[in-house]
């Protein structure tokens, strides 16, 4: 979990920059995202990252992580290195994941909202420098950081503003320049765009996963094997969670549903709404809390674990 947390926040704050060897090319609209992501990739995503900054979640739980420790020095480097705020300059973040459960994913990232011009001399920089404790080298018109423990990550682009960046065996060369030709069939795979039609892709964030992942290993071992696992999170004003669990059939949704209900009924006090339903082969479970809500659930296990 270290290796993960590690290579994501090189991949968030050189993704900030790496557009200093973007190549001019056709602007990348976040719907065209899906032709840059694995096919077989067990989680797709995405994430408003301005939106989420302006949650409550973000202040209390994550702007105190990125404060202290290596992430504060790897994104102070980061920024007087090259007079630019990650946190400020991507927009929006589209992810596709495999190998959930490895010391090493491998995986896809875009990242929209990247000012190239701004940029172009400071990778020259960090390559010399050896950033943030890297091995950082520049192959053209890719960039490739390899990190302590045989984890490598690869940058290249596909237009002005935005980044692609490859984690894991295909972290390489040819191989982000394979990816970068946008002809992955996620989107020609039926079962995800089912699920995908589904999603609302506009809030703050969404993911579909493959119940095969190593993720759900747990959930397996209890008897409960879903074929999918699939949502939204708004974070806009109050929080909304829109989830929905896959099954083989309507039967298997419907008699985890009536368990569910019964289980939830005594956390209704914790929501503003809470509510689980069958549709289908579906389980639907729909969450709303109130900032107020969310505030004393955050105080009262805050205080459980004796931090936030």
């Amino acid at each position: 979990m270290v290796r993960i947390h590690r290579t994501l926040v090189i991949a968030m704050v050189l993704g900030a920059g790496a557009t200093a060897f973007a190549q001019p090319a056709k602007k990348v609209a976040p719907n065209d995202d899906l032709s840059l992501l694995p096919v077989d990739a067990e989680v797709v995503g995405g994430l408003d990252f301005q939106q989420l900054q302006t949650s409550v979640l973000w202040k209390t739980f994550v702007a105190p992580m990125l404060s202290k420790g290596d992430v504060q020095k790897q994104m102070t480097e980061f920024k007087t290195t090259c007079g630019v705020d990650p946190m400020k300059v991507v927009t929006k973040i589209a992810f596709g994941l495999k190998g959930i459960g490895n010391a090493n994913p491998d995986g896809v990232i875009v990242a929209h909202g990247v000012p190239k011009a701004r940029l172009v001399a400071c990778f020259d920089k960090m390559t010399k420098n050896k950033s943030m404790g890297n091995d950082i080298t520049r192959d053209g018109d890719v960039l490739i950081v390899k990190q302590p423990g045989n984890s490598t990550v690869a940058f290249a682009f596909v237009d002005d503003s935005t980044a692609l960046i490859v984690v894991g065996t295909q972290a390489t060369t040819a191989g982000i320049k394979a990816v970068a030709k946008g002809t992955s069939a996620l989107k020609t795979s039926a079962a995800f765009v089912d699920l995908h039609k589904k999603t609302n892709t506009n809030d703050t964030l969404w993911m579909i996963m493959n119940g095969n992942s190593k993720a759900f290993d747990q959930l397996g071992a209890m008897g409960i094997k879903p074929k999918a696992v699939y949502g939204s999170l708004n974070i806009t004003k109050d929080l909304s969670l829109d989830l929905r669990v896959r099954f083989n059939s309507a039967d298997e949704a419907k008699n985890l549903t009536t368990m569910m209900q019964t289980q939830m009924k005594a956390a209704t006090a914790m929501f503003d709404k809470i509510a689980v339903s069958a549709d289908g082969a579906d389980m639907k479970v729909a969450i709303m809390l109130t900032d107020a809500k969310l505030k004393g659930l955050m105080k009262q296990f805050g205080g459980a674990l004796g931090k936030p």
